[in-house]
């Protein structure tokens, strides 16, 4: 349950960020949201994936707080080599609007993921066998 509530909270605040940030750039609400849809879910796909397999991971292994949110980074890191790789494949030899389009994506979710991790109480760790 905590890491539906943790991949929840984490993309709502991560699309409320992006779709603010849209709206000041483009002037309008309903295309600031979709651009932020698009960003977060086209430009943070890898990111996401990799993060929701380390909450799993982390659940199993009962992980506390910091070891989720460095789960987050790791999942914004992968992202962007990700993005880097298919702009390059894609644009050829200047991927920059991949690599900024992952970046501000990637910004938005950390700030998600910590607003998530420091709402939803982590597991206390197991017991050390002595």
């Amino acid at each position: 349950m905590r890491v539906v509530a943790r991949l929840a909270i984490a993309i709502a605040v991560s699309l409320v960020l992006l779709t603010l940030w849209q709206w000041l750039l483009a002037g309008d609400l309903g295309s600031g949201f979709g651009e932020a849809a698009r960003l977060l879910f086209f430009f943070m796909d890898v990111g996401l994936a990799v993060w929701l397999l380390l909450l799993i991971v982390g659940a199993v292994r009962r992980w506390g707080r910091g070891l989720a949110f460095l789960s987050a980074l790791i999942g914004v890191a992968v992202n962007l080599v990700t993005a880097i790789i298919v702009g390059f494949i894609q644009a050829g030899a200047a991927p920059w609007a991949f690599m900024l389009f992952a970046v501000e994506a990637g910004a938005a979710f950390l700030v998600g993921a910590a607003v998530a991790v420091l709402v939803v109480k982590g597991q206390k760790p197991a017991a050390q066998p002595t």
